[in-house]
């Protein structure tokens, strides 16, 4: 699905393909891949040393229970991630940004835009970074996918009129795959998107 979204950007959308969250890089390594057929630059954002401290719950839709996350959960490192990449992508695409969230991305660039998201940053405080530093990089029309499908208090920012109303000055956007996720297999999965419908 990611692949298939990098590979539907039309020729004439300028941007880079951003992924926040990039653990040890499996998924870096396929859409750089695909970025690479497209001539497009993979901007990879992590901290490349675990989550932050969790600031608030997360609960699952799927079973009504917290999901435990502690600081440094889900590390993987900057060499892991390029040892990955070199190894099953190609790196050659690759643009690394180590660093929070909420720290990196206040100071990117004013010209930087991007032409799709993937974010995988499993904490909403993390997700609500991305949403209000990258969301207003992000062309019209264009996806950011979200692999939170199923953690309720993620969903819930996409619903969010304050965030989107008051902070971004943009429509809400909704999600689809609230909850079960797209239907990537008979079980569901973990991914979701939003469109950006400004205009």
């Amino acid at each position: 699905m990611l692949v298939r979204g990098v590979l539907s950007i039309p020729k004439n959308s300028s941007g880079a393909v951003a992924e926040f969250g990039c653990f040890k890089g499996a998924a870096t390594a396929s859409l750089s891949i695909a970025c690479a057929a497209c001539n497009r630059t993979l901007m990879v954002f992590d901290s490349f040393e675990g989550l932050p401290e969790p600031l608030d719950r997360v609960t699952s839709l799927s079973t009504g229970t917290d999901i435990p996350y502690h600081a440094g959960d889900l590390t993987g490192t900057l060499d892991e991630v390029k040892s990955t990449v070199k190894a099953s992508g190609d790196i050659s695409v690759c643009q690394f940004v180590p660093g929070f969230f909420d720290a990196t991305l206040p100071k990117l660039d004013p010209s930087v835009r991007f032409a799709m998201i993937f974010e995988d940053a499993d904490l909403p405080q993390s997700v609500r970074s991305v949403l209000r530093y990258a969301w207003p990089r992000l062309n019209e029309g264009a996806f950011f996918f979200c692999h939170e499908a199923r953690d309720k208090e993620v969903i819930e920012l996409f619903y969010d009129a304050a965030l989107w109303r008051d902070d971004l000055k943009s429509n809400v956007p909704g999600y689809t795959g609230s909850g079960c996720g797209l239907p990537l297999d008979p079980r569901g999965s973990m991914l979701g998107f939003a469109v950006k419908r400004d205009q």
